[in-house]
């Protein structure tokens, strides 16, 4: 038996080539990958004593040659290719070993050049891959270290690899070259700033199953991306580190994103707590412990089971306070070694660590040129966007009302209409003094969304401020707000009936401002 191995990833690599010896496998390398077997003591011969043909173009042309392929094609089973092979002396080959060159890992760094990636682009290997994988009925394809020790600990058990791990090889096989070479597109794509091409495909790597999806009877994994990493440094779920607790579920998940994305919108110290992916309590203030107090008395009924995001490495004093509830998560940049130890007092909460500030980028912009489109699912489908982001940049408004907000107001306004975007459409928030007073998410109507605000609100609604993530259609929103104590308004505009909505403003003294731009969330 014959195996080419052609390994950019070494690890594992000297066991495995230990096992084949004892199989009585002839190795074959590429320069490099003999270097590392003949220095381990494993006997290994170049592939040019297969093609009688030296490497050559620095390397970029050693294993295309139809002494290589030819012996992994043919099909053992054909009595024509079993003749080609003897005509033109090509032995077998039976197990093929490649390790992609690291393209992902070159382009990741902000330093490499188009010309350092294109020299990272693997053509000799992904042909292999590809020729193997087609023909794994005869030849045993390899591609990632981690499947090396049970493949060979089933060759040593049973006598043989089974056609079914031959198979399963092969579908590994082939999407690893499919996730290779979209990364590559992806990476040259990037450049063009060609968001929604004609064809795509996503690169994704599994994190882990999951128990199950949002209920017990569906199943479910998460997937983050996977290709070129992340030289923007964004903070996100897929990417941050578990420190304790229980196994992640699907909705603990969606909670976490909608946590994360919440409280990046802010600057000062910021808490949100979250429920089915609405924030039930969030708020800004000088400290971390403060802000979370302020957010946990925007509704602590709610608040019970939720999840906590926070923008502030979490404190002794955050933790204490969090550590009197029952919380299902918290993400946060991090966690001070006195915080862990409270809080790894509760077994079961789960803390994750984005180990990366989590602050305002203009996110959209930077993910127009990341080539991280915002994915959701429809049947038969997939539906692509640019994120809905807010910048650091002050908001452009137009005020439209006789009486104009004052400052306090304004910078409730400003908090508001940050928050209103990460409710679920149709959205209404109240606010005051940096903190949620109550929230009306998921409504048919925008009225309904108001008298929900209105009613988690209760007194307190009196002295806020609202903000509405579309217009209002009717006027009854605004004169809902109004008897309850609402002060200042904040809505994209662009109804029919804005001078409606504007004189029913003006009726109560309200101030009300426009932005012309709508946040839906649905």
């Amino acid at each position: 038996m014959r195996a080419i191995i052609s390994a950019a990833n070494r690890d594992g690599l000297t066991e495995l080539g230990r096992e084949l010896q004892d199989h009585d496998v002839a190795i074959f390398s590429t320069s490099g990958t003999l270097k590392a077997l003949q220095a381990d003591g494993i006997p290994a011969e170049s592939v040019s004593e297969l093609t009688n043909f030296p490497e050559i173009l620095e390397g970029r042309v050693k294993t295309l040659h139809p002494a290589i392929l030819g012996g992994i094609l043919a099909r053992r089973d054909f009595p024509q290719h079993e003749e080609d092979l003897q005509v033109h002396n090509i032995s077998p080959i039976d197990i093929v070993v490649v390790n992609l060159y690291p393209f992902a890992e070159t382009v990741a760094r902000t330093e490499t050049t188009l010309e350092e990636a294109q020299e990272q682009i693997d053509i000799g290997g992904v042909t292999l891959v590809r020729a193997a994988a087609k023909n794994f009925q005869d030849v045993i394809v390899l591609v990632r270290p981690e499947d090396y020790v049970p493949v060979m600990q089933e060759w040593r058990e049973q006598g043989e690899v089974s056609l079914e791990t031959r198979r399963r090889l092969a579908a590994i096989a082939f999407q690893h070259t499919a996730s290779y070479d979209t990364t590559i597109a992806e990476y040259l794509r990037m450049a063009s700033g060609d968001l929604f091409p004609e064809q795509l495909t996503l690169p994704l790597e599994r994190v882990q199953s999951l128990r199950y999806g949002e209920n017990p009877h569906q199943l479910a994994s998460f997937y983050r991306w996977s290709g070129i990493a992340n030289p923007l440094k964004l903070p996100s779920v897929g990417r941050a580190e578990v420190l304790h607790g229980k196994e992640l579920s699907y909705n603990n998940l969606l909670d976490l994103d909608a946590a994360l994305g919440a409280v990046q919108s802010f600057t000062a110290p910021t808490v949100a707590i979250i429920k089915h992916t609405n924030p039930c309590g969030l708020a800004c203030d000088d400290t971390l412990v403060n802000a979370y107090k302020k957010a946990y008395a925007g509704d602590p009924i709610s608040a019970f089971g939720g999840i906590i995001g926070c923008n502030r490495p979490v404190d002794e004093a955050t933790a204490h306070e969090i550590s009197q509830i029952f919380a299902e998560a918290i993400i946060a940049p991090d966690f001070t070694p006195a915080a862990l130890e409270i809080l790894y007092q509760k077994k079961n909460i789960r803390l994750l660590a984005t180990h990366c500030p989590i602050e305002p980028k203009v996110v959209s912009t930077q993910a127009l040129h990341h080539g991280r489109p915002e994915v959701r699912s429809i049947s038969g489908g997939l539906l692509l966007q640019t994120p809905d982001a807010v910048g650091e940049g002050d908001i452009e408004y137009s005020v439209m009302t006789e009486r104009e907000p004052t400052f306090d107001e304004v910078t409730d306004l400003m908090f508001a209409w940050k928050v209103v975007r990460h409710v679920k459409s149709n959205a209404i928030v109240l606010a005051h003094k940096l903190a949620v007073m109550g929230v009306g998410a998921g409504q048919m109507n925008r009225v309904t969304s108001v008298h929900l605000a209105v009613g988690k609100a209760g007194d307190r609604a009196r002295g806020s401020v609202l903000a509405s993530d579309a217009f209002f259609p009717f006027a009854d929103g605004i004169e809902a707000a109004a008897k309850v104590g609402v002060t200042a308004i904040i809505q994209p505009g662009g109804s029919v009936r804005d001078e409606e909505a504007i004189r029913m403003a003006n009726r109560y003294a309200i101030a009300m401002i426009f932005t012309g731009r709508r946040h839906f969330r649905h």
